[in-house]
């Protein structure tokens, strides 16, 4: 923020492109994955590659990354569990598609890691959260507090990554902070995360990206504390309405 950088006016990049952030995030978890498994599904890129917006890159850096772990992390946990040889010919692909609207860039995040079932599909936006098995609870939280610091962090710690790949799971998952902020991340700049399991199939993952730029629409409330007291106001006068009849 401090020296200025061309196409940036503070930390917004005007015409960011997406796809650029996506395939060095995908490099760097392809990396991680070959080193938790041996091998890593390879990524195909669809839709609107040349799309543009006005954004955070470092902010959709680390969505892009949290969502990316995920689906390779599943993907390679359902060929473990079918018992199947890991190599990369035999691992589904993993698919990630492009599409710029009017207010938004949506990027869709598609994997063939067997989905979540319906409980696991909400319980997977709560903080703290996760299916991954640790071996003692002094463990978990000493691991646990490590990972909320590194996942709060848009600049990642090689240290805290050599740590998390002494197990395979651990490498890629953490300790159920990245999809929470992930989507606290967008919704604060008026996006969303948004996610269609298929239990036995896969996941797709949708990300929603707000144009930060002059004269783009606002989709935040002014005053979310107002709207909170107008609302409780409609339902007690109806309540009152019901009861007078």
């Amino acid at each position: 923020v401090r020296d200025p950088q061309p196409l940036f006016v503070g930390v917004v990049c005007q015409g960011m492109r997406p796809v650029d952030i996506v395939r060095n995030s995908v490099d760097e978890v392809a990396r991680l994955c070959r080193d938790c498994y041996g091998c890593a599904p390879q990524v195909e890129y669809r839709g609107n590659l040349d799309c543009v917006l006005d954004y955070i890159p470092r902010h959709v850096k680390y969505m892009i990354r949290e969502l990316i772990k995920n689906a390779f992390r599943s993907t390679m946990e359902r060929q473990l569990a079918c018992e199947r040889e890991l190599d990369t010919a035999s691992i589904p692909n993993i698919a990630v598609e492009f599409q710029q609207g009017d207010l938004h860039v949506i990027i869709k995040i598609s994997d063939l890691g067997g989905g979540m079932p319906k409980h696991a599909q909400k319980e997977a936006w709560r903080f703290g959260w996760t299916t991954v098995e640790h071996s003692s609870q002094a463990s978990r939280d000493g691991e646990t507090a490590m990972y909320a610091e590194e996942s709060c962090s848009w600049d990642r710690s090689h240290g805290v990554q050599d740590h998390q790949i002494q197990s395979k799971s651990g490498g890629l998952a953490g300790y159920g902070f990245g999809l929470p902020l992930t989507r606290l991340h967008a919704q604060y700049f008026g996006g969303d995360v948004f996610l269609q399991a298929l239990p036995g199939l896969g996941t797709d993952v949708y990300l929603l990206l707000a144009h930060l730029k002059e004269g783009t629409p606002s989709t935040e409330v002014d005053d979310l504390a107002t709207a909170m007291q107008m609302q409780e106001n409609q339902q007690t006068n109806s309540r009152w309405l019901s009861v007078g009849a």
